[in-house]
């Protein structure tokens, strides 16, 4: 199996931590995420790209470590996301070309009202299969 980014974090914090470098639990992990988005919102802020290419860089470490706490592969969990994205995007254009309605033609309130609409329905059909 090819290596990505995603695995790299992985097994660079999974040596870390055998060696005793790691958060003794969950909560570290979750602190070190909204503490790398603050700095990616400062960077912004300061509309400092090359800043906020490493802090988003960090962020994304932060979140593999997340991964790692719960054992969800990250490469795995985006490509569900993934999945997930593009079955509501496809369904938000079916409800519009019902409404007779395109993309293009829809203010952003209204494409995140048929959004949450698309979103809300999918997630009763798993509450149903659940």
């Amino acid at each position: 199996m090819p290596q990505n980014a995603f695995d790299d974090c992985w097994n660079i914090q999974s040596r870390v931590s055998a060696l005793g470098f790691d958060w003794p639990d969950v909560s570290g992990v979750l602190d070190k995420i909204a503490e790398e988005l603050g700095e990616v919102r400062e960077a912004l802020a300061k509309d400092d790209v090359e800043h906020a290419r490493r802090e988003l860089g960090d962020l994304l470490f932060a979140c593999v470590n997340l991964g790692r706490f719960l054992h969800i592969r990250p490469e795995e969990a985006v490509g569900q996301t993934n999945r997930r994205f593009e079955n509501r995007f496809a369904a938000v254009e079916n409800v519009l070309r019902r409404m007779n309605r395109t993309i293009e033609s829809c203010s952003l309130e209204e494409l995140d009202a048929v959004w949450e609409s698309v979103k809300h329905d999918a997630d009763k059909g798993l509450e149903k299969r659940g």
